[in-house]
């Protein structure tokens, strides 16, 4: 009983923590520091926590005029962090993700590896998003751990 026990908390810890990439808002350039002043105030500490509060469209609109910030940027950093619950992707990537017509999870989903990492591989040289290139494993991993992401937002 308490083998079974152990692997089933051992299996939980494994599957969420394979799923999700995870960061201090300090930490990241995603927000002006000020917005990450404020959200610390109102105890939003991760990109996790501010995931969580813009899955929702209607709650995108409240903070959007809460933080003082355009809609469509707010919509942005909400599709960034639901491609950031990928453990491998992170804010560079996410970024380089959207430049690519990659907008959501479900995209990447659906993606084709060998397109995916041609498109990625171009963009990043066009724009130098992130000082390393993708290669097809990464990319590859990517897409099959999309598809096992079942917070996704609201369009």
């Amino acid at each position: 009983m308490k083998r079974t026990i152990l692997g089933i908390m051992f299996f939980l810890t494994t599957v969420s923590s394979a799923y999700a990439s995870h960061y201090d808002l300090p930490d990241v350039d995603l927000l002006p520091a000020e917005i990450v002043t404020k959200l610390a105030n109102d105890k939003i500490d991760t990109t996790e926590d501010l995931f969580a509060l813009l899955m929702r469209k209607s709650d995108r609109v409240k903070f959007a005029k809460q933080y003082n910030m355009a809609q469509k940027d707010v919509d942005n950093l909400a599709r960034k962090l639901e491609l950031m619950q990928i453990v491998g992707i992170g804010p560079k990537a996410a970024t380089l993700l959207l430049l690519s017509d990659i907008p959501n999870i479900n995209a990447l989903a659906n993606a084709t590896a060998n397109a995916l990492l041609d498109t990625l591989q171009r963009v990043n040289r066009e724009k130098n998003v992130t000082g390393v290139q993708p290669d097809l494993t990464v990319v590859t991993d990517w897409i099959n751990k999309a598809k096992q992401i079942t917070n996704r937002i609201e369009e």
